[in-house]
């Protein structure tokens, strides 16, 4: 009996020994996990300052010398009234540069010189001809900004590219295609063109070339930078012009007014190559507009002498000058 206490009592002790010693073992090897975290933390960081240390470059900005500058050198009193960085003027000086900015006269240097007569124009008037010039009319409060924002664009470093955009529609980059320069501008001064065209095609959706696409149904984040969609809308919306413009006639001339938006076909049988721009407030030598444009071949957006080198298949004026009276 006393026997088999004693080795009870010794089994016992043997069980208790080996517990401890696996308890000991486990604390060794929790000990050792927690050290070896803690070192792979350690390596990883440090790994992260040397990368950070190494691919450090320090990048300096220059601010273009021209980026303040226009295409044309005008006078700043004649543009800015009442600038803090100009003498004030007159109150009757005031009107008159109001009103020479409001006609069409304003694309030149020159013709900012030229003090405008004292007849009162009225500003809902979209056109006017001027007695003694029938060339000069009057631009809308609209066509004024659609010309000031384009002029802006022209110092501003934006590349031709075409990018898809499905969180915003609109390009949130400076790499724009042609179609791009017309959404973003008439975004600019209030028109969300994404959202009016997509609209606009969903109630007319027989009007819209939707077989190129492939498809019945329009998209609303892409139709409106495609430059068949873009032009049908306008085509069904805007105040649609002469295609083709004739130097000698001033009955013709008087279509083409700065802000206007123009189509050019550059390949018959591929409408994705059909280029979109806006008719600039400037003129070459013979005075024939120039065109505000971006291309493959500009590279960026540009003031160039295309409206005679290029086939015209849509000219536009929007919003609809007689739709507003």
């Amino acid at each position: 009996m006393k026997l088999t206490t004693s080795v009870g009592v010794v089994l016992l002790q043997v069980s208790k020994k080996v517990s401890m010693e696996k308890i000991k073992k486990l604390n060794i090897r929790r000990s050792q996990g927690a050290k070896i975290i803690i070192l792979t933390i350690i390596i990883l960081t440090a790994i992260q300052v040397w990368f950070l240390f190494s691919s450090y470059k320090e990048v300096i900005i220059k601010i273009p010398q021209d980026l303040f500058k226009s295409q044309k050198t005008y006078p700043e009193t004649e543009l800015i009234v009442n600038s803090h960085y100009s003498p004030q003027i007159e109150e009757k000086e005031v009107e008159k540069k109001e009103e020479l900015l409001s006609t069409e006269s304003f694309s030149t240097s020159e013709s900012l010189a030229q003090e405008t007569t004292e007849a009162t124009v009225k500003p809902e008037e979209t056109l006017q001809s001027s007695e003694g010039n029938s060339e000069e009319v009057v631009l809308s409060e609209i066509q004024k900004k659609i010309v000031l924002r384009l002029l802006e664009l022209l110092q501003e470093d934006i590349t031709y590219g075409y990018k898809v955009y499905q969180q915003t529609g609109y390009p949130t980059e400076n790499i724009w295609a042609s179609t791009d320069v017309i959404a973003m501008v008439y975004k600019d001064v209030g028109y969300d063109l994404m959202e009016i065209i997509y609209e606009d095609m969903k109630a007319h959706k027989e009007d819209y070339p939707m077989d190129l696409k492939k498809r019945s149904e329009p998209v609303k984040y892409i139709d409106f930078r495609d430059t068949f969609f873009q032009q049908q809308f306008f085509k069904r919306n805007a105040l649609e012009l002469d295609n083709q413009f004739i130097l000698d006639s001033n009955e013709n001339k008087i279509q083409w007014q700065a802000g206007d938006i123009v189509y050019f076909q550059m390949d018959p049988d591929n409408p994705n190559k059909d280029l979109a721009g806006f008719i600039s407030p400037h003129k070459n030598e013979q005075g024939v507009p120039l065109v505000i444009m971006i291309s493959k071949e500009l590279g960026k957006i540009s003031e160039v002498d295309k409206l005679l080198e290029y086939k015209v298949i849509g000219h536009y004026r929007y919003p609809n000058p007689y739709d507003e009276e």
